[in-house]
Parts: structure tokens; sequence; C-alpha cells
């Protein structure tokens, strides 16, 4: 081995020591957030053979959100294969990526500029930067850009030395996990263009083209809103220059990192951004002998033109740390640099000076993820204006059965203008199971004024107040209901199956809190529901509430004896009881059951003149 050799792996080693120190508090960490629908409970993630399906399947949580990230989802099932549903896994193998993306900022900056120090120093400010924390400690919205920002660098590390086919496999990998790789041949451009200062051959970028074409061919058949320019605005042009000033200004001084932003700029503030940008663009370009200067300014405002809401992002805000995760590469290799135009023992004073300051920020932000209730609580604060922050808190607490503290926190929620029909509704709901009918009235008032013409909270209003002896008041909402030219057993009876298919999904999700209160609605709305008594037997059983689960199902034989869905599950109930004598004479019932339901269907079948035919 050489001596540079030895010398580079001195330095990686010393970087991988940094970073494992920094976030290594992280590996006791649990899942948070969208954790619980893109990893926990995604059924799609518990079979390796499942694979083939990511690449026709877009990003989603609870809604479509227009994102397609196959590879992100590959690397969750993997992690899945090997360590179940095990938190500490899925964060080693983030750590992990984040080390391999710092290792190769360092091979690509020091095989472009072919400065050692200055690689080092721009590494040491990409890896310790607090701002890097949430990509990192994030498991569902940070392993996308993670594995994308890792194989973009490799791609572009083989690219500059000029392996042709290692960059473009890379640079499929890198698009697939997410689609800010789809700038990295601007990138290689500017590397022709500013670095080699080579005159431009387009056929040079060509294969580039075909994993392109590939994803945008796939992107369009999986993903329902596939235009992903659709939407954009003279606000979205507004509110660009202050984004990009006010990442600059968390990377300059990240004292001000939140887990949730909320951000409304006016016009004032996006015209005075506007101007620093100017005077910034003028200043790199006063200084364009300079290609780090250059490359860092282009590669850090090119990274971060998917996220200044150019194009309208699809997601709870509008700014987070993880979305700047590239250009904080532009943003410590300019700092690097402006570090390294000094000299004497000062510089290396100030650079450890520098790294203990973000490695302080960032050690201390980490806990932050450690737990829902945490992370939650921390969000309130960050955004104390918007209801995300307190519905989540409050929904967590309401999982682990701390209904004081949960009620709260859905309080104030749904005082805040900005939460959603949908949620007010459901909050109501959550109130009326826990016996609190004032408190359900309000969340309905509210959805009342926004929404005169939407019949739920008359609907909802009426129920209650059938339940609670009051008559007359519920007489008014009916009549209120048939005013609207709405006919309520319809409602309601499309209202139950509804709400019992919205429990069906969360219950598919393992989410058995969500799923109960969407079939405690459909049972309110219809005891009898047959569907929902089942789903609510499957759902106790599973949380091994045996005595209710034979509850429900011993409900759903008194309503229907012949019932081989309800007899099949008491049997199953009965065997995991170790009642195995029960167990074999519901197992008789359910066969029996089965016998009479294909002798009347194959009645029916022979009775119809038409059997067989176009009908």
């Amino acid at each position: 081995m050489t001596v540079p050799q030895k010398h580079a792996v001195f330095r990686f080693g010393f970087l991988i020591i940094l970073i494992a120190a920094l976030y290594g508090s992280t590996l006791s960490h649990g899942f948070v957030w969208d954790d619980a629908f893109i990893i926990v409970n995604n059924p799609l993630l518990e079979k390796l053979s499942n694979i083939p399906q990511f690449f026709l399947s877009e990003d989603t949580i609870e809604d479509s959100t227009g994102y397609y990230r196959p590879v992100t989802y590959i690397s969750f099932a993997l992690d899945r294969a090997v360590w179940g549903g095990n938190p500490t896994g899925y964060h080693i193998t983030n750590l992990v990526l984040h080390m391999v993306a710092v290792l190769l900022f360092y091979a690509v900056t020091a095989a472009l500029f072919k400065k050692e120090c200055l690689a080092l120093v721009a590494a040491l400010i990409f890896a310790l930067h607090p701002m890097a924390g949430e990509t990192v400690n994030f498991l569902s919205g940070g392993r996308n850009t993670l594995l994308s920002a890792s194989f973009a660098l490799l791609s572009l590390l083989f690219y500059i030395k000029n392996y042709r086919i290692p960059a473009v496999a890379c640079f499929a990998v890198a698009i697939f996990s997410k689609e800010f790789a789809l700038l990295l041949p601007m990138v290689f451009l500017v590397y022709d263009c500013r670095i080699l200062r080579e005159k431009i051959r387009f056929s040079r970028y060509i294969p580039y083209m075909i994993p392109v074409t590939i994803y945008l061919i796939l992107r369009s058949v999986a993903v329902q809103k596939a235009n992903f320019l659709a939407g954009i605005g003279i606000s979205n042009i507004i509110t660009a220059p202050y984004l990009v000033v006010r990442y600059a200004l968390n990377m300059i001084v990240p004292a001000q990192l939140k887990v949730l932003y909320n951000v409304q700029p006016g016009m004032v503030a996006g015209i005075l951004c506007s101007v620093v940008i100017v005077v910034v663009i003028g200043a790199v370009i006063a200084f364009r002998k300079h290609a780090e200067l250059v490359f860092s300014a282009i590669w850090f405002i090119l990274f971060l033109l998917p996220v200044i809401n150019i194009i309208p992002i699809h997601s709870t805000t509008m700014m987070a740390d993880r979305y700047a995760y590239f250009s904080l590469m532009g943003f410590a290799l300019c700092l690097a640099f402006i570090i390294c135009r000094f000299n004497g023992k000062g510089v290396a004073v100030g650079i450890v000076t520098l790294c203990t300051l973000y490695a302080f920020v960032g050690f201390s932000r980490n806990s932050i993820w450690k737990s829902e209730i945490g992370f939650f609580t921390r969000m309130t604060k960050d955004a104390p204006d918007t209801f995300v922050g307190f519905r989540n808190l409050g929904l967590s607490y309401y999982k682990q059965g701390q209904i004081a503290q949960a009620v709260a926190n859905l309080e104030a929620a749904d005082s805040k203008p900005d939460i959603a029909t949908k949620y007010l509704i459901g909050d109501s709901y959550i109130f009326w199971k826990e016996n609190m009918p004032g408190k359900a009235e309000k969340p309905l008032f509210k959805v009342m004024e926004r929404e005169p013409l939407n019949p739920e909270p008359y609907l909802v209003l009426m129920m209650m107040d059938e339940q609670y002896g009051n008559i007359k008041r519920a007489h008014s909402y009916r009549d209120k209901l048939n005013e609207m030219g709405h006919g309520i057993d319809k409602i309601l009876a499309d209202r139950t199956v509804e709400l019992c298919r919205a429990g069906e999904t969360y219950l598919s999700r393992r989410q058995f809190v969500d799923a109960e209160i969407f079939f405690w609605q459909s049972l309110k709305i219809n005891p009898d529901y047959i569907p929902a008594l089942i789903d609510m037997g499957s759902l106790k059983a599973e949380q091994g509430d045996y005595a209710n689960a034979m509850a429900y199902l011993n409900k759903v034989l008194a309503i229907d004896p012949l019932n081989s869905t309800a007899h099949f599950n008491l049997s199953a109930l009965y065997r995991m009881q170790g009642r195995f004598s029960d167990a074999q004479n519901e197992m008789i019932k359910f066969r029996d059951s089965e016998a009479v339901a294909q002798h009347k269907k194959g009645s029916i079948s022979s009775s119809s003149p038409t059997a067989g035919g176009h009908q």
C-alpha cells in the first residue's frame, strides 16, 4: 500500500469513527411518523418476492403522493428480511448509508480538484452538519435521499474516472431511489465544461437517457398523478427565493432547525430574498476563476430546484432539513474552500471548533427522534400554529391509552385554522367513543360553519343525540338532512360500508387503534352490521383480547347462525386457547354452513334461465 493510500484509509477511518460517535445513539430509536405507513405496516415488505411490485407502485402514505422510489422500498424489504420489526437494524442501514455518502463525497471532491485537504474539510463539514441529522434519523423520510445521494456520488466518481458503464448503472439506481438524481447529467455537463474545459459532446450523455426513459415510462404507469409539473403558479415562484435563502441561512447558522417548518413568506420577503440571491450570484461570477466556488454554487442551487416549491411539493411542509441533504454538499464544499484559503495554526483550531459545534448541535437533536411522543412534542413547539404536531401527538397518546393527554392535544389540533374537515370529524368520533359528547360537538360545529351543506356533521350529531336521549334535537338534525335532499337511510348505509372498509385497510396494515376507531364508527351507525362485527372480532383476537373477540363473533351468529366466517374464526380462537373440542365443533358447523351456502348457490344458478349467458 502506497503512502497516499495509507493516508486515504486513515482519513476514511477517521470520518467513520466521527459519524459513528455522532449518530450511534440513533440505534436505540424507534419508528416515528410515516415509518408506520411505509415500513412497519406495509404488507409489501413482508416477502422479497414482492420486489417486482415496487416498480409498478408509487410512494404512498395515506394517499397518493406522486413519488416513485422503488429502490427505497427494496432496501426496506431487505431490512425486513434481515431485522424483522426491530428498528435498530433499519437505523444501522441509514447510518451506514450516511457514512458511504460522506466517504464518496470525499472521494469525488478529491478527484475533482486534486486537493486532499479540501476534500477532508468538506467531508467533515458534510458529515457533522446538524442539517444532515434529519436524513439520518428519519427512516422513511431519509432513506430515499441517502440511497440516491450515495449512488449519485458513485456515478459521478465513475464518470470522472471515465468508467462509463458503471456510471450509467449507478445513475439508474440513483434515479429509482429518488428523483433528485435526474439532475446529475447537469453536473456531468458542468464538470466537462468548467473543470475539464472540454468541448461539449452530447453523444457522451446519450447513454444516461436510457435509464431516464425507462424511469419515466414506469413512473407514468405507477403514479396516479404522473405530471409533476402540474400546479406551478406565481405563488410558487415568489416562495422559491425565500426558501433558497432560508436553507442557506440554516446551513450557515444551524441554530433554528425544526422538525416542521411553517413557511408563509410574503411578497416583500420574496423580493428581498431575490435581491440577496442576485448579489450572491454576482459574487460567484466575480470569483469565477475559482472552480471550487463555482462548482459548489451550482451544486447547491441545482439540487435545491426540486424542493423550493417551483414544482409543488406533495408533503406536510414545503421545507424540511432532509430536502437539503444534496445541497448541503455544495455548502460544505464552499465553506471548506473558504477555510482552506487561509494558512496557519488558527485554521486547524477553527476547523476543530466548527466541527465540535456542529457535532454538539447534531448530537443534542438526535434525541428528538427517539420516540413518537418526543418527536411530536417537539413538532408542537416548532410549529405551534399548525394542527399536524398536536393531532399526531394526540393520536400517539391515544394509542398508548393516555386519554387525558390525547384529548388535550386533539382539542388543540381542532382549534387550528389549517386542520382538514376529515380530521375534525374523525376527532369527534374519538371524543364520542370516550363518552365526551360535549367535546365531540365542538369540531362538528366547526365543520358546519365551514361547509354548511356537508351532511356528515348533522348525521353524527343526530346519532349522538339519539344515544344520549336528546330526541328533540336529534329530530331537528334529521329534518335538516331531509331539507338538504339527502336520504338518511342511504347515507347511513353507505357510511357504514365506507367506515368498515377504511377500518379493514388499517387492519391489514396492523394499525389496530386506527382500525378500531373506524369499526366503532361503523357499528355506531349499524350495530348489527356483520362485516364490521367480524372485523372487530379479528382485531380483538390480534390484540389477544379473546373474550371480546368471541363476543363479537357470537353476536354475528345470533344474527346469522349460518355465517361460515364467524364459525371458522371461532374455531381458530378456541384452538388458540387450547379448547380443541370446542374448536372441532365450530369447524363442523363451519363445514355445514359452507355446504348450505353452496347448496343455495347451486339452486339459484340452476333456476336461472340465463345462467352462463350474457346478463
